[in-house]
């Protein structure tokens, strides 16, 4: 049986190479695409089956996307059939109650991998040490789950009112929940590094009440804060821990191609925040107009998840009073949907008497993605001619997508320009918008030169929108939703 090793980012060169100079062990490689907005696509180019993975990384929170990359390429090794694993960090040498506190909240983190068929361990070593005690902890186990902390649970007493923390992006939005409900306002005491240590309610402690966390996985950074955050509500005895994520972050990465190693990043995220200890009351899981509506599949047995589509509600809102509009999606994998949409749409307008060519209809963009961030426009299904179309997607990165289904639109369908739409709207879920991606949207043209888009509209489930907003980019709040969805829930103990 042979040994692969991989080096992940932050990993030891010295030590991967002692490693390596031991017979049986060969090089392996993963390859890496960064996205605009900061994901990073990973697939793996040496088989791994009927093999011992071992990976050199690092450890410890204060190095987010080092330790994020070590955590998925070891879910793509056991995902891909890795006969053992092994994970190489440096020494921990932290001491006290934070230092303790955080070894625990990683331990949770590795132990979310997928054990091997002849399991999994962590060995620590000091790299600067020559002779690298690299067999000193040997022996085969299962990376334990650490539990710890309690709950004072009085059945029949009131519980309170639930205490809200964010991360630190989603405070903002923190903000919306308390001036929508009579939530008591938590706040996250944090080391020199950033990092949280400790949760603080004014009233009390977070003992014995239910705590809800507002935070998206908009980078590696903001995903351990949310996932440390949900660690220390439960050491800290929450009787309950529900998790917000306005936006989940790689849920383009919800599943890989037949025989591609690639990573599943939406699965892996999955399983690390199902790691986080069960409180007496439960765990649960809100997010917001997922890419993919298996996503919430990938979560842990013992954590509730709730997908909500925010999104439908604000178009419906935005379109009541219009008659003969349009629905039109940037691909075809979103035609079920906008189906759904204008099906909903013609119910309120026909209850008001409204004739049949009055009604909404729904219109397709074909594409064809060439890789993890590159699509081809193939044509457009749907009658837009002389109409002004709402054109929709679930999120926003570079924009390209958008500008060609709207060129397409605009076009007209085989090029013929009676049947070209009129004035363009692009309504998003998510508005990620790296780099120049919204002026880029802002200045596109069609073929005559014209601007394609006369506004974006977008929830405010990514910070990024929210700091971008202006007369061309319209936010629109999703908090009154989220809110009635948690306070129903507490409500019913569910």
């Amino acid at each position: 049986m042979s040994k692969i090793l991989l080096v992940t980012t932050g990993g030891a060169s010295e030590v991967a190479a002692r490693l390596l100079a031991k017979s049986g062990i060969a090089q392996s490689e993963v390859y890496t695409e960064p996205f605009p907005d900061g994901e990073i696509y990973h697939r793996l180019v040496t088989p791994v089956g009927n093999s011992e993975a071992v990976v050199v990384g690092v450890g410890g929170f204060e190095n987010p996307d080092a330790l994020m990359e070590m955590y998925d390429v070891a879910n793509l090794m056991s995902d891909e059939g890795a006969l053992g694993l092994t994970l190489v960090i440096p020494e921990d040498r932290g001491k006290g109650k934070q230092a303790r506190f955080l070894k625990r909240v990683q331990s949770r983190m590795l132990s979310s991998i997928p054990v091997t068929p002849l399991g999994n361990r962590v060995v620590e070593v000091n790299p600067s040490c020559p002779s690298m005690p690299f067999y000193k902890a040997t022996t085969r186990k299962r990376v334990a789950a650490i539990a710890g902390g309690s709950a004072a649970i009085d059945l029949f007493g009131a519980r309170g009112n639930a205490v809200v923390f964010s991360t630190r992006s989603y405070g903002y939005m923190q903000n919306q929940f308390h001036a929508l409900a009579e939530f008591d306002r938590g706040t996250a005491l944090r080391d020199d590094k950033g990092i949280v240590k400790e949760l603080q309610v004014p009233s009390g402690s977070v003992e014995g009440r239910d705590v809800v966390i507002v935070g998206g996985t908009i980078d590696h950074a903001e995903t351990f804060d949310l996932y440390v955050m949900g660690n220390a509500a439960y050491e800290a005895g929450a009787l309950s821990l529900t998790l917000v994520i306005p936006y989940f972050g790689y849920s383009t990465m919800e599943r890989g191609k037949p025989g591609a190693r690639e990573a599943v990043k939406a699965a892996y995220r999955a399983r690390l925040i199902s790691s986080i200890p069960r409180c007496p009351m439960g765990n649960r899981v809100v997010m917001c107009d997922l890419h993919s509506e298996g996503v919430p599949y990938y979560f842990g047995a013992d954590v509730r998840t709730t997908h909500l589509y925010c999104i439908k509600n604000i178009i419906m809102e935005m379109v009541k009073d219009v008659l003969g509009g349009r629905i039109c999606t940037t691909d075809a994998g979103r035609g079920k949907w906008a189906e759904s949409l204008v099906k909903d749409i013609n119910k309120i307008l026909m209850a008001k008497g409204i004739q049949p060519e009055q009604l909404w209809q729904a219109a397709f963009a074909l594409k064809d993605r060439k890789s993890g961030s590159e699509t081809e426009l193939l044509g457009v299904l749907g009658d837009v001619a002389g109409l002004d179309i709402d054109l929709f997607d679930d999120m926003i990165r570079r924009g390209s997508t958008a500008i060609d289904a709207a060129k397409g639109y605009r076009n007209g369908t085989g090029g013929k320009p009676d049947s070209a739409c009129k004035k363009i709207r692009f309504v998003a879920s998510h508005g990620v918008l790296p780099g120049n991606a919204l002026e880029r949207l802002r200045t596109a043209v069609d073929t005559k030169g014209e601007l394609l888009f006369s506004e974006v509209i977008v929830t405010d489930s990514h910070p990024n929108a929210v700091k971008l907003a202006g007369d061309f980019l319209k936010v629109k709040p999703i908090a009154h939703m989220l809110v009635a969805h948690v306070i129903q829930s507490l409500a019913i103990g569910n």
